[in-house]
């Protein structure tokens, strides 16, 4: 309750300011438009459509304003670090989950897309959810979750094809956990249960875009991109850019990337399976986005935000505990030093939520203004884009 009370708290802040590019996309070509126009047309991959049908609900009951139209995804982003405590609770300690659950709920990054009427949020909530009922089903032989882990991917799938590039992933990774039918007699009878889930998500996901296929074929067939738009190399430049925002500068954030490899090989040491399921959705979908030569953005990946938490969040108590045996041959997993680490971490990134505050997104406002300020009497003020 803590940490969805203080997420919500955080992404309320300036929830009303001016709207950027994409969620005036958002707003024109889809929200506004009726809840059966929503459902049934697809008007470029800027569509979410999920996102747009809750924001559609949320602008009929509140009225047309920035603050409702980004609602939904403040509910998503709030109940997100909760969620990111209940899966890590099935593979770690109260405390390193709690730890989790903190840090993503002061993350800059996350509160931002926290703020943004796009879908990303909520697909970051549905990715881990999905793989929550995934690892209770593996855990406790329930079909139930594997059904409602079919229903979480569908939903994640409707609001973000990149969706599915993850459920791909969680049946590779099952494979590596469960064995292949085709190389081991014995793995039919433990594949019956994650069929069951992965099944009921290629069934929903397909309802749901029926209506949608013919709009969706014409625009990915005719569309068009010049192969200097949003290349690899431009978007790992933009990543590594994006990271010195939310922790001030380069050196924090390549002392990040020193966590965060900690914390891939300290759980490479507890489980290849955790590890899969951690690291083969970004690579899925990056060699996906590659072989479909589309476009690739960093918010692309952002669907794993709470994974990669997870990883920096063991990188910094694996290297506490390191740190903490001083000629000992053992230190426990969870040590002073390692929370104090991630405690600093907590506090640096909340810290910088103000500069998130502090300017919108894109000040569409102040240029409107600046122009009705110079222009004189009767002149006409054209406008491209």
């Amino acid at each position: 309750m803590a940490l969805t009370l203080l997420a919500a708290a955080l992404r309320a802040v300036g929830l009303d300011g001016g709207l950027w590019l994409d969620e005036i996309l958002t707003l024109v070509e889809s929200v506004r438009h009726p809840l059966a126009q929503i459902v049934t047309a697809f008007p470029g991959n800027n569509q979410h459509t999920l996102y747009s049908v809750l924001a559609h609900g949320s602008i009929e009951v509140f009225g047309e304003q920035a603050w409702s139209l980004r609602l939904p995804a403040l509910l998503f982003g709030a109940a997100t670090p909760p969620m990111l405590y209940l899966l890590a609770r099935e593979f770690e300690g109260r405390t390193e989950a709690l730890l989790a659950g903190a840090l993503l709920a002061v993350s800059y990054h996350h509160v931002w897309f926290s703020q943004n009427a796009r879908g990303y949020s909520a697909l970051a909530f549905f990715a881990l959810l999905a793989s929550w009922f995934l690892l209770r089903g593996l855990r406790r032989g329930r079909s139930s979750d594997f059904l409602w882990y079919g229903v979480a991917s569908a939903l994640g799938t409707y609001t973000h094809l990149t969706m599915v590039f993850m459920v791909i992933a969680h049946a590779a990774a099952c494979a590596l956990l469960l064995g292949l039918p085709p190389f081991d007699r014995d793995a039919w009878p433990r594949w019956r249960l994650p069929l069951i889930g992965f099944a009921v998500a290629a069934v929903l996901s397909l309802a749901l875009y029926a209506p949608l296929l013919l709009d969706m074929q014409q625009f990915f067939l005719k569309r068009t991109m010049p192969a200097d738009v949003a290349t690899p190399q431009w978007a790992a430049k933009a990543l590594f850019s994006g990271l010195q925002v939310g922790t001030g500068t380069a050196l924090a954030a390549l002392a990040g990337a020193v966590l965060f490899a900690f914390g891939l090989w300290s759980y490479f040491r507890q489980s290849r399976f955790l590890l899969a399921l951690f690291v083969l959705p970004g690579a899925i979908t990056v060699a996906a986005v590659l072989a479909l030569r589309q476009p690739i953005f960093p918010r692309f990946l952002f669907f794993l935000a709470g994974f990669g938490v997870l990883i920096v969040v063991r990188g910094a108590l694996e290297i506490g505990a390191w740190l903490s045996r001083s000629g000992k041959t053992s230190a426990a997993p969870v040590t002073a030093l390692g929370v104090a680490l991630v405690a600093l971490m907590v506090v640096a990134s909340a810290v910088s939520l103000p500069l998130n505050y502090r300017y919108p997104k894109q000040d569409f406002g102040a240029a409107m203004q600046f122009v009705e300020a110079q222009r004189a009497t009767g002149e006409p003020v054209l406008t491209a884009g």
